[in-house]
């Protein structure tokens, strides 16, 4: 089991820390571990995160998730939820949480302020971009169980993280840009 304390974060980017800012209690990550196991020949990963508060999962609270970040941003495990927009077949009611693997990259002009922009073009490549792994909130506390390593590409645990997510349509109102900030790293 790797128990996480607050750190700097690269990625490959510069990250700043966010404390200037005021983190909503529920981002605000409190004590985080994530547990590789070994099972029948298969490597899974376990993620633990607790926040100052509880979780919100009444889908009001805007578009915000928890992840498990990787060296180089390629293959990040994430929570997350962002009512309105459908791209999952997981998607919890009326939470509107579910899991993705996602990459990241440098955000573009359309992110501007933000840490990362999801790769998307990259990230519907990936057949864990829509899994459906077993996961629960209470409370302030959320569990990811059994997430495969292959799907993480047998990639490292750098951090873990919370987040919020701003999308950027198009004309057609379909996003065209996912910006990511992150707001707590563990």
């Amino acid at each position: 089991m790797m128990t996480y304390a607050k750190t700097a974060l690269t990625l490959g980017f510069l990250v700043s820390s966010t404390s200037a800012f005021a983190i909503q209690d529920h981002l605000d990550i409190t004590k985080a571990e994530a547990e590789w196991k070994y099972a029948d020949g298969k490597k899974t990963v376990e993620v633990e995160i607790q926040t100052a508060k509880t979780i919100p999962t009444d889908g009001n609270s805007g578009a915000f998730g928890y992840a498990a970040l990787s060296s180089g941003g390629d293959n990040v495990l994430v929570l997350v939820t962002h009512l309105p927009i459908d791209d999952s077949s997981y998607e919890k009611v009326p939470s509107g949480f579910h899991t993705h693997v996602l990459d990241l990259k440098a955000p573009t002009a359309a992110c501007s302020g933000a840490n990362f922009e999801v790769d998307l073009e990259g990230s519907k490549q990936n057949a864990a971009f829509d899994a459906d792994y077993k996961w629960k909130v209470e409370g302030n506390e959320l569990e990811i169980e059994a997430v495969p390593a292959a799907d993480l590409g047998d990639a490292g645990i750098e951090n873990l993280a919370s987040f919020t997510l701003k999308p950027v349509s198009g004309q057609d109102g379909k996003p065209t840009n996912l910006c990511v900030t992150v707001l707590e790293q563990i």
